[in-house]
């Protein structure tokens, strides 16, 4: 893998929080290229391209998906909203990440632990 290769930032246009696209606003302040990873063509995705991303569209559910947008990119930030499909996302990108030799991924999301909902309160019994 090529050290100048992008660094790839899911969950880039994310509303939620807003982290992938801080992540792509510092990486970008910096100089670095980055790859942001939306869901959707909007005006989000447009505002990534506009401040220098590259943009590319793919759902984290699709390996293809996951596998096209991974390949050529040096490090990862994998950010996702804690969902149905959370744990599936995380795994696939793990698998194609190693495969495609990735030196780095970052996992910005988070779950809570198995006995608390993810907002970490407890349970009440």
């Amino acid at each position: 893998m090529a050290d100048n290769g992008p660094i790839l930032v899911t969950g880039a246009a994310g509303q939620l929080g807003a982290v992938g696209r801080t992540v792509c606003g510092l990486l970008l302040d910096r100089g670095l290229p980055v790859r942001a990873m939306v869901r959707r063509e909007d005006d989000r995705a447009a505002a990534l391209r506009a401040v220098g991303a590259e943009v590319v569209v793919g759902d984290l559910l699709e390996p293809a998906d996951v596998y096209r947008v991974v390949s050529g990119c040096r490090r990862v930030y994998f950010g996702m909203s804690v969902s149905a499909g959370y744990l599936e996302a995380t795994v696939t990108m793990a698998v194609v990440a190693r495969e495609v030799g990735v030196d780095a991924v970052v996992n910005m999301s988070q779950i809570g632990r198995g006995d608390a909902p993810p907002t970490g309160r407890p349970i009440r019994s």
